[in-house]
């Protein structure tokens, strides 16, 4: 295979996965909300937490097959596991006062609640409850 090929087939890969994030993030699409019965291994609800504080930072991981996650006062928030194919599909709690995970970039510094289970390393995840939620209530001064 020329390398000529070799960077057509990577280029063919990247746009695939951006067009995929692009349809996660659809304008009313909420990629986070899912019903389906099932659970994710490490989470319970004897483990869930409520807190609220500053929406900081959010990575959009899970466009390209990683995790998407939302940072609330220096506490990460596992809001979508990209490439998660698990059958049953796992019950994912949801993200409430934006449409997708993409527009709480324009909401940093906003006032977040949270209801979400922990993790064995200590994070937090909407994975596991369908009661799980993310609320972003008011918006940053930018």
């Amino acid at each position: 295979m020329t390398k000529q090929n070799k960077n057509i087939i990577i280029g063919v890969v990247a746009v695939a996965a951006i067009v995929g994030g692009t349809f996660l993030v659809q304008k009313g699409a909420n990629p986070v909300e899912n019903t389906n019965v099932g659970d994710v291994a490490g989470t319970t609800d004897s483990s869930a937490k409520t807190f609220s504080g500053t929406v900081s930072a959010v990575d959009t991981g899970c466009f390209v097959d990683a995790v998407c996650s939302v940072t609330i006062d220096g506490k990460k928030v596992i809001l979508v596991e990209g490439g998660l194919s698990l059958s049953p599909s796992p019950v994912v709690g949801k993200l409430v006062g934006v449409d997708s995970i993409g527009d709480i970039q324009d909401r940093i510094g906003a006032f977040a609640n949270v209801y979400a289970g922990v993790t064995p390393e200590g994070d937090y995840t909407l994975y596991g409850n369908s009661d799980y939620y993310v609320e972003i209530t008011t918006t940053s001064d930018k």
